[in-house]
Protein backbone atom coordinates (compact mmCIF):
# COMPACT_ATOMS: atom_id res chain seq x y z
CA UNK A 1 0.00 0.00 0.00
CA UNK A 2 1.06 3.57 -0.63
CA UNK A 3 2.97 4.90 2.33
CA UNK A 4 1.95 8.45 3.15
CA UNK A 5 4.73 10.96 2.66
CA UNK A 6 5.87 12.84 5.73
CA UNK A 7 4.67 16.43 5.70
CA UNK A 8 7.51 18.88 6.19
CA UNK A 9 7.15 22.26 7.82
CA UNK A 10 4.22 21.58 10.12
CA UNK A 11 4.63 23.16 13.52
CA UNK A 12 2.71 25.27 16.03
CA UNK A 13 4.45 28.38 14.70
CA UNK A 14 2.64 27.99 11.36
CA UNK A 15 -0.96 29.03 10.85
CA UNK A 16 -3.65 26.45 10.21
CA UNK A 17 -3.87 27.65 6.60
CA UNK A 18 -0.12 27.27 6.08
CA UNK A 19 -0.19 23.77 7.52
CA UNK A 20 -3.24 22.84 5.46
CA UNK A 21 -1.53 24.14 2.34
CA UNK A 22 1.56 22.01 3.01
CA UNK A 23 -0.55 18.92 3.67
CA UNK A 24 -2.65 19.32 0.54
CA UNK A 25 0.29 20.07 -1.75
CA UNK A 26 2.22 17.09 -0.37
CA UNK A 27 -0.76 14.76 -0.75
CA UNK A 28 -1.31 16.03 -4.30
CA UNK A 29 2.32 15.34 -5.23
CA UNK A 30 2.06 11.90 -3.67
CA UNK A 31 -1.08 11.11 -5.69
CA UNK A 32 0.40 12.35 -8.96
CA UNK A 33 3.61 10.37 -8.42
CA UNK A 34 1.68 7.19 -9.29
CA UNK A 35 0.15 8.58 -12.49
CA UNK A 36 2.62 7.16 -15.03
CA UNK A 37 2.50 3.70 -13.50
CA UNK A 38 -1.30 3.76 -13.44
CA UNK A 39 -1.40 4.74 -17.11
CA UNK A 40 1.11 2.03 -18.02
CA UNK A 41 -1.11 -0.54 -16.33
CA UNK A 42 1.37 -3.41 -16.07
CA UNK A 43 1.73 -3.17 -12.28
CA UNK A 44 -1.65 -3.01 -10.56
CA UNK A 45 -0.13 -1.48 -7.43
CA UNK A 46 0.16 1.92 -9.12
CA UNK A 47 -3.61 2.11 -9.54
CA UNK A 48 -4.06 1.03 -5.93
CA UNK A 49 -1.49 3.48 -4.59
CA UNK A 50 -2.91 6.36 -6.62
CA UNK A 51 -6.40 5.61 -5.39
CA UNK A 52 -5.27 5.42 -1.76
CA UNK A 53 -3.32 8.66 -2.04
CA UNK A 54 -6.27 10.38 -3.77
CA UNK A 55 -8.46 9.37 -0.82
CA UNK A 56 -5.91 10.89 1.58
CA UNK A 57 -5.89 14.09 -0.47
CA UNK A 58 -9.68 14.18 -0.60
CA UNK A 59 -9.89 13.77 3.18
CA UNK A 60 -7.35 16.54 3.76
CA UNK A 61 -9.20 18.86 1.40
CA UNK A 62 -12.49 18.23 3.18
CA UNK A 63 -10.92 18.73 6.59
CA UNK A 64 -9.35 22.06 5.63
CA UNK A 65 -12.02 23.40 3.26
CA UNK A 66 -12.64 26.49 5.38
CA UNK A 67 -9.03 27.60 4.94
CA UNK A 68 -9.31 28.22 1.20
CA UNK A 69 -11.04 30.86 -0.92
CA UNK A 70 -12.75 31.31 -3.27
CA UNK A 71 -15.00 28.42 -2.27
CA UNK A 72 -16.18 27.84 -5.84
CA UNK A 73 -12.63 27.22 -7.08
CA UNK A 74 -11.92 25.00 -4.08
CA UNK A 75 -15.02 22.90 -4.85
CA UNK A 76 -13.94 22.50 -8.49
CA UNK A 77 -10.61 21.05 -7.35
CA UNK A 78 -12.27 18.83 -4.74
CA UNK A 79 -14.73 17.46 -7.29
CA UNK A 80 -11.86 16.63 -9.64
CA UNK A 81 -10.02 14.74 -6.89
CA UNK A 82 -13.25 12.87 -6.11
CA UNK A 83 -13.54 11.95 -9.79
CA UNK A 84 -9.95 10.68 -9.80
CA UNK A 85 -10.74 8.49 -6.78
CA UNK A 86 -13.86 7.11 -8.44
CA UNK A 87 -12.24 6.35 -11.80
CA UNK A 88 -9.27 4.70 -10.10
CA UNK A 89 -11.69 2.64 -8.00
CA UNK A 90 -13.43 1.32 -11.10
CA UNK A 91 -10.14 -0.10 -12.36
CA UNK A 92 -9.02 -1.27 -8.92
CA UNK A 93 -12.16 -3.34 -8.42
CA UNK A 94 -11.22 -5.45 -11.44
CA UNK A 95 -7.60 -5.75 -10.27
CA UNK A 96 -8.78 -7.17 -6.96
CA UNK A 97 -11.12 -9.69 -8.59
CA UNK A 98 -8.54 -10.87 -11.11
CA UNK A 99 -5.89 -11.25 -8.41
CA UNK A 100 -8.28 -13.23 -6.18
CA UNK A 101 -9.24 -15.67 -8.92
CA UNK A 102 -5.61 -16.12 -9.99
CA UNK A 103 -4.62 -17.03 -6.43
CA UNK A 104 -7.51 -19.49 -6.17
CA UNK A 105 -6.57 -21.33 -9.38
CA UNK A 106 -4.02 -23.63 -7.70
CA UNK A 107 -6.71 -25.09 -5.45
CA UNK A 108 -9.08 -25.97 -8.29
CA UNK A 109 -9.48 -29.06 -10.44
CA UNK A 110 -8.38 -28.94 -14.06
CA UNK A 111 -11.99 -28.55 -15.19
CA UNK A 112 -12.60 -25.70 -12.72
CA UNK A 113 -9.35 -24.02 -13.78
CA UNK A 114 -10.57 -23.88 -17.37
CA UNK A 115 -13.78 -22.13 -16.31
CA UNK A 116 -12.01 -19.73 -13.95
CA UNK A 117 -9.39 -18.90 -16.58
CA UNK A 118 -12.21 -17.95 -18.94
CA UNK A 119 -13.64 -15.75 -16.21
CA UNK A 120 -10.22 -14.16 -15.63
CA UNK A 121 -9.95 -13.47 -19.36
CA UNK A 122 -13.35 -11.80 -19.31
CA UNK A 123 -12.40 -9.72 -16.24
CA UNK A 124 -9.14 -8.62 -17.88
CA UNK A 125 -11.07 -7.46 -20.95
CA UNK A 126 -13.50 -5.55 -18.72
CA UNK A 127 -10.57 -4.03 -16.84
CA UNK A 128 -9.20 -2.69 -20.11
CA UNK A 129 -12.58 -1.17 -20.86
CA UNK A 130 -12.54 0.53 -17.44
CA UNK A 131 -8.97 1.75 -18.05
CA UNK A 132 -10.09 3.77 -21.07
CA UNK A 133 -12.03 6.37 -19.03
CA UNK A 134 -9.02 6.55 -16.68
CA UNK A 135 -6.63 7.27 -19.55
CA UNK A 136 -9.11 9.74 -21.05
CA UNK A 137 -9.39 11.45 -17.66
CA UNK A 138 -5.61 11.82 -17.44
CA UNK A 139 -5.51 13.26 -20.97
CA UNK A 140 -8.25 15.74 -20.06
CA UNK A 141 -6.39 16.70 -16.89
CA UNK A 142 -3.24 17.31 -18.92
CA UNK A 143 -5.09 19.32 -21.57
CA UNK A 144 -6.75 21.51 -18.95
CA UNK A 145 -3.51 22.05 -16.99
CA UNK A 146 -5.24 20.68 -13.89
CA UNK A 147 -2.01 20.08 -11.97
CA UNK A 148 -0.75 23.62 -12.59
CA UNK A 149 -4.08 25.17 -11.65
CA UNK A 150 -4.39 22.98 -8.55
CA UNK A 151 -0.89 23.82 -7.31
CA UNK A 152 -1.29 27.49 -8.16
CA UNK A 153 -4.55 27.69 -6.20
CA UNK A 154 -3.17 25.99 -3.11
CA UNK A 155 0.20 27.76 -3.29
CA UNK A 156 -1.31 31.25 -3.48
CA UNK A 157 -3.29 31.02 -0.28
CA UNK A 158 -1.05 33.07 2.00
Amino acid sequence: MATAKKIKGISPKHSLRESAQRIIITRFGEMMSYRKGAIDGTNIEYVHDMRVSSRRLRAAMRNFADCFRPKKTFRVHLKQVEKITSVMGDVRDFDVLINKFQKDLVQLSDFEQIAVNKLIGYLKAEREIKRQPMIEMFNNLDNSDFAIQFLRFFSNQF
